[in-house]
């Protein structure tokens, strides 16, 4: 009996241990040749797409089945952020990071996990996405497309944001 109780406590410390990796989180912000961003509604709430970066693809590869996924192409990938955020509710960190990319072609597809998608002006992007921290990002990259930018971010459960470390260059 004892035997099987020590194989069940180091097994659920293994597993916790496996549960609490630091990971990176793809955001992908597309263009289209009108300028327009696309994004997904998710949970009643307009964001740019994402996913979590856990598969055995490269990251141009990684970046192609997230457009895929949303029914269309793009070109010019770009890296312009990597943010760390911390959750209150979360024992690790998370890297996000934010890419650019253009639209070549293809028909935008609603995916399972959303409720809808559609190209929006940036200042219809500013205004409808409801996360404070996702907006200032996307206003530094929209402001300032050259440039790899970086902070870190820390998000309460009372859905407060507070900049740790504020925007700054990557060189």
């Amino acid at each position: 009996m004892k035997k099987y109780l020590y194989l069940f406590l180091l097994f659920n410390c293994f597993t916790l241990f496996a549960q609490q990796d630091n990971y990176s989180f793809m955001k992908l912000i597309v263009f289209n040749n009108e300028n327009k961003i696309m994004l997904v509604k998710w949970d009643g709430e307009w964001e740019i797409p994402g996913m979590r970066y856990n598969s055995p693809k490269t990251l141009s590869k990684f970046i192609n089945s997230l457009a895929l996924e949303h029914g269309i192409e793009v070109e010019n990938k770009k890296l312009n952020g990597m943010f760390t955020f911390e959750y209150e509710n979360r024992a690790t960190l998370t890297v996000m990071q934010y890419y650019t990319a253009y639209y070549k072609n293809g028909k935008l597809k609603v995916p399972e996990s959303c409720e809808d998608i559609n190209w929006f002006s940036i200042k219809e992007t500013l205004e409808i996405i409801p996360y404070k921290e996702m907006k200032l990002i996307l206003d530094k990259i929209i402001t300032k497309p050259t440039v790899l930018w970086s902070g870190a971010i820390k998000k309460n459960g009372n859905a407060t944001v507070e900049f740790v470390e504020d925007f700054y260059e990557l060189k």
